[in-house]
């Protein structure tokens, strides 16, 4: 008797974790059905190991010029571009001088904890790049900002990939855009940057 009780309990527990895998799933789909999409990913950091489906920020290498983009400071659009082409052939970057920011314009996000990701070089700068992102909600009010992180110039002497900078909390409740600021820290020298990409992380649910 206890042999089959201990086989009666297996078996319903098992039942109950598919059930519970099956909803979950279901939820997920549904869930990532409802929320603003960022539309197509491409998948432009492969060659460094990161598989992730991205999504590009309007004019996110600067080949119009600085369309889709708020300039402050000293900011301008460069020849110049980060050398592996991974949105395709393009000859532009933006350059940062000291204390100057730009800011993207919002992309679509889809669930938690969105991963921004991008290309930048050090031109001389003697401090970091800032990196921040601002959620919106659908009738473009501020929902929320989170100070994603920096990159210290001597990390990026020459053209790099940055890594992925990710808020360590959900996005903001009812969050439908981000947008990507960066600003040059540095009191001298400048920052060029190239190539802005957003993973909403939509690939990780079922």
């Amino acid at each position: 008797m206890k042999a089959r009780g201990l086989r009666i309990g297996i078996a319903l527990a098992v039942a109950t974790a598919a059930i519970g895998l099956s909803a979950a799933s279901a939820s997920a789909g549904l869930l990532s059905g409802l929320l603003p999409s960022c539309g197509a990913t491409a998948h432009p950091f492969t060659d460094w190991g990161d598989g992730a489906g991205y999504c590009a920020f309007p004019n996110l290498g600067f080949e119009s010029g600085a369309s889709g983009w708020s300039l402050s400071g000293n900011a301008s659009v460069v020849s110049s571009n980060e050398p592996w082409h991974v949105s395709g052939s393009g000859t532009h970057a933006l350059q940062l001088g000291p204390g100057a920011s730009a800011e993207s314009a919002p992309l679509p996000v889809n669930l938690l904890d969105p991963y921004i990701r991008f290309f930048a070089h050090s031109e001389g700068a003697s401090g970091s790049l800032q990196v921040r992102v601002l959620f919106h909600g659908l009738l473009g009010n501020l929902t929320g900002i989170l100070n994603y992180g920096s990159l210290a110039p001597d990390g990026y002497s020459t053209w790099q990939p940055t890594q992925r900078f990710a808020s360590l909390l959900a996005l903001p409740l009812a969050t439908s855009t981000a947008q990507v600021i960066v600003t040059n820290a540095s009191s001298s020298g400048s920052w060029q940057v190239d190539d802005f990409y957003l993973d909403p992380c939509v690939s990780r649910i079922g």
